[in-house]
C-alpha cells in the first residue's frame, strides 16, 4: 500500500509536468483533494491520470504496470495505511517523481 500510494504520486507528477510543459499550467492539481486522500480517492486519481495522459498521447507503460500491480497487491492484502499515511506516501511520490526516468 505504501508502494501503491507512492507510485500513483509519481505517475501524477509525470502528468502535472506534461500539463505544465504543454499548457503552462497544471489543472489536474485541482483533482488531488488537497492531498487528503483515502483508498477510493487514490484509485480515482490513478484512473483519471491514466485517462488524462492518454489525452496528451503520453503513456508510461512500465510505471503504469508497476503502479497497477502495487494497487492490486494493496487491495488483496488490505490497506494498512491510515489516511494521513496514504497522503504522505502519495506526496512523497509527487515530490520525488521527477527523479525517476
Amino acid at each position: 500500500d505504501k508502494r501503491a500510494a507512492f507510485l500513483v504520486g509519481v505517475l501524477t507528477k509525470r502528468l502535472l509536468d506534461k500539463q505544465l510543459a504543454t499548457r503552462n499550467s497544471a489543472p489536474f492539481r485541482s483533482k488531488l483533494y488537497g492531498l487528503k486522500l483515502d483508498e477510493g480517492r487514490l484509485r480515482k486519481i490513478f484512473s483519471e491520470a491514466i485517462e488524462k495522459l492518454a489525452e496528451y498521447n503520453v503513456s508510461y507503460p512500465e510505471l503504469q504496470s508497476l503502479t497497477s500491480k502495487a494497487l492490486i497487491e494493496a487491495e488483496n492484502e488490505g490497506w494498512n495505511l491510515s489516511k494521513d499515511e496514504l497522503s504522505y506516501y502519495f506526496a512523497l511520490g509527487l515530490n520525488l517523481g521527477g527523479m525517476f526516468k
